[in-house]
């Protein structure tokens, strides 16, 4: 009797705190057995393949040699910008590529090699022409009456290659909210799967902390795979990596932290998944574009907008960093461009991921399994 008393083990129910990863990974074992995260990855890496096999497919390489390339002349007071303090030329003509190779640069005059000297015959600089930037080549003397001509090797740049692939950023992030939020908590009360779990000694708190990191985890390793991939491929394609890709991953996931959170409070507030998945896709998808539509049309900068804001995700590549401006026309149609301010952005994604997070743990809490 001793003996048997002295083989009895005590249990103990874990903590919260112990509790939280264990439901974080079966949440993430039922992603896997779901195939969606496997899904998610897929479609990210389809789309990887598809925007860098399709330009150059149609027509549109990354790179290339432009091969006695015609340069129309110029003068220099309709291409330098006021202030100008460099050379001071008496042509000049521009180049509407993104990155040339200077070191294969070469300029003919007339068919006849014109070598630089050092600058004494011509230099080119790289200027914002009409909000873009070119290459110009300054030249010291008069060559308008002359044909000219360029030969060099071409490739897109960091910005450009990125700006092309991570304009798909927003909704990849939002089809992670659809795959991974939507009915994370409203498939318990559907599948009657709460009837097992809830009488457990686990706080409603734990499991939808849990959820909610399993949620984000998953949708990270998609988001985090996409990145790297046009990392890795701007690296091999574009010859570098733009400056400010660090801070459109860092707002994309801001982004995917808001729009989960958002996710979250549709699942907590439906009674189907079917419905919490539609709903949460075009939401994203058609509501807010059209509710951002409509503000623009009415020339009404939408600050507080979460799809607006996330337009942040591409719009910190360009450099200059784009200005907001309206245009009228006769009849008094408008057209307005506006851009999210990034520091501006980023503390409405808080906002959102807060407010929505707090409401859906609210509702979550509150809702009873009936039937």
């Amino acid at each position: 009797m001793a003996m048997a008393d002295g083989m009895k083990t005590e249990h103990k129910t874990p903590s919260d705190i112990t509790q939280i990863p264990i439901v974080w990974r079966y949440e993430l074992l039922k992603y896997l057995r779901s195939r969606r995260l496997l899904a998610s990855v897929g479609i990210a890496f389809l789309v990887l393949a598809l925007i860098y096999v399709l330009p150059p497919a149609l027509g549109q390489p990354y790179s290339g040699t432009d091969r006695d390339e015609p340069i129309g002349l110029m003068s220099t007071d309709q291409i330098l910008p006021s202030g100008w303090v460099g050379p001071h030329p008496l042509s000049a003509g521009i180049l509407y590529r993104s990155q040339i190779d200077l070191s294969t640069f070469q300029i003919r005059v007339n068919g006849s090699e014109y070598p630089s000297d050092n600058g004494a015959n011509w230099t080119i600089s790289r200027i914002t022409y009409q909000g873009q930037g070119v290459y110009v080549v300054l030249f010291m003397q008069n060559l308008t009456d002359k044909v000219v001509t360029a030969t060099y090797e071409w490739y897109t740049s960091p910005q450009s290659f990125a700006t092309a692939f991570l304009s798909f950023a927003g909704i990849l992030v939002v089809i992670c909210a659809t795959f991974f939020g939507a009915d994370a908590l409203v498939s318990e009360f559907q599948n009657r799967t709460g009837y097992l779990i809830f009488p457990n000694p686990m706080k409603r708190e734990v499991l939808f902390l849990g959820k909610f990191s399993a949620s984000m985890t998953a949708g990270g390793i998609v988001i985090g795979l996409f990145y790297a991939g046009v990392g890795i491929m701007s690296l091999f394609q574009a010859r570098g990596i733009d400056a400010d890709f660090a801070a459109s991953l860092a707002f994309a996931a801001e982004y995917l932290l808001a729009a989960m959170a958002v996710a979250y409070v549709i699942s907590a507030v439906l009674k189907g998944t079917t419905g919490a998945t539609v709903l949460t896709f075009f939401l994203f998808l058609m509501i807010f574009n059209i509710i951002d539509g409509i503000a623009l049309l009415t020339g009404v900068k939408l600050t507080a907008s979460l799809l607006f804001s996330a337009g942040v995700i591409t719009y910190i590549l360009i450099d200059p960093y784009p200005t907001d401006w309206s245009q009228t026309f006769p009849g008094g149609f408008n057209i307005n461009n506006f851009y999210p301010d990034p520091a501006t952005a980023a503390l409405v994604m808080v906002l959102w991921t807060v407010i929505a997070i707090a409401v859906s743990l609210l509702l979550f809490r509150r809702k009873q399994l009936v039937g």
